[in-house]
């Protein structure tokens, strides 16, 4: 579906050149949710607005379907880029129009004619949950509701891609989940492709099937949300992933067993489900004494981690281990006792 190629953004500012983006490749797939996530200031903004030419990179290809977007002339853009639907941190209603004119302003700008413009707005307006608002202004409207209209306005023209820039920064937590869902709903329901940049792990763990992780400019961790929350690299990815779900043993019980052997053990899907410690004890004739534990759901997938202190034999602990490892587990060693 998208293709980005050796991507980079630089602005010339009083001080010299701001690299904002800097070689960039990646592929997102058709019918994803795809999230990117990082700090403010990596350059999120800048690369999703490249989607659509917004920004216009300074040097690399975006390939939309094989189509380099970046060689098309600008009356082959602006037909383009009726074809990706675009959702604004800060809704950008206009405050003298109803909901219903609002998600109509697309249609006027596109030239749809006004004898089909009626019937696709009301199907909108019904996708997102808003046809009893329909007559109702901006100011009357909360902020999960605002964002639903600029969602629908976003899928006027009837999009094959559709860009979030930041779309529940600024809602509470009830609404920025109603606002996921309803992307959810629209990606099954409307088959589309769904990129969306956020600073909140928590919206890539609810909503994200892949997810790219940008530091200054730079893609440093890319794959399945699923991976990345077991198998974080980077310490950026870690600290992101900490603040939804903190799987470190906490600091007393790492004082207190200083001079034990402490491992902790990660589980994922299945392996959650199957008795693979009680087997340990009985295989090896390690004694584990679990001294932390937590279990997490991401999409439907088990996600946990155990902390263990492990006695025995030194070789049968290590043969333990590797059992352990064997199986599946990710197994790191917190201390060697």
């Amino acid at each position: 579906m998208i293709e980005l190629k050796d991507l980079n953004k630089q602005y010339r500012t009083p001080h010299g050149s701001l690299t904002a983006i800097e070689s960039i490749n990646l592929k997102i797939r058709e019918g994803e949710i795809f999230g990117i996530i990082g700090p403010s200031g990596a350059g999120k903004s800048t690369l999703i607005r490249t989607l659509n030419l917004l920004e216009k990179p300074t040097s690399g290809r975006i390939l939309i379907n094989g189509q380099d977007i970046t060689a098309l002339s600008s009356k082959a853009l602006r037909k383009k880029r009726q074809k990706i639907g675009m959702i604004f941190q800060h809704f950008n209603l206009l405050s003298s129009r109803t909901v219903r004119d609002n998600i109509c302003f697309s249609l006027e700008i596109a030239g749809v004619p006004r004898a089909k413009q009626a019937s696709r707005v009301e199907r909108l307006m019904e996708l997102v949950d808003l046809t009893d608002r329909a007559d109702h202004y901006p100011a009357q409207l909360s902020g999960g509701q605002k964002q639903r209209v600029g969602i629908a306005r976003a899928l006027a023209n009837q999009p094959e891609l559709l860009l979030s820039d930041e779309a529940t920064s600024s809602l509470d937590p009830e609404s920025t989940e109603s606002v996921l869902k309803l992307l959810a709903k629209i990606r099954d329901e409307l088959k589309l492709t769904v990129v969306l940049i956020t600073h909140e792990m928590e919206v890539i763990k609810q909503v994200c099937d892949r997810v790219a992780v940008l530091e200054k400019g730079k893609i440093i961790e890319q794959g399945k949300v699923i991976d990345i929350f077991a198998n974080p690299v980077q310490p950026l990815t870690r600290r992101f992933i900490k603040s939804v779900i903190d799987f470190n043993l906490p600091t007393n019980l790492i004082d207190e067993h200083n001079s034990d052997q402490l491992i902790r053990v990660s589980f994922l899907g299945k392996s959650t489900h199957q008795p693979l410690i009680s087997s340990l004890v009985r295989k090896y004739g390690v004694n584990a004494n679990i001294l932390y534990g937590k279990i997490d759901d991401i999409q439907g997938t088990p996600f946990g981690t155990l902390v263990l202190k492990l006695e025995g034999e030194e070789k049968l602990v290590k043969d333990g281990v590797a059992y352990l490892n064997e199986r599946g587990l990710s197994v790191e060693v917190l201390n060697h006792g």
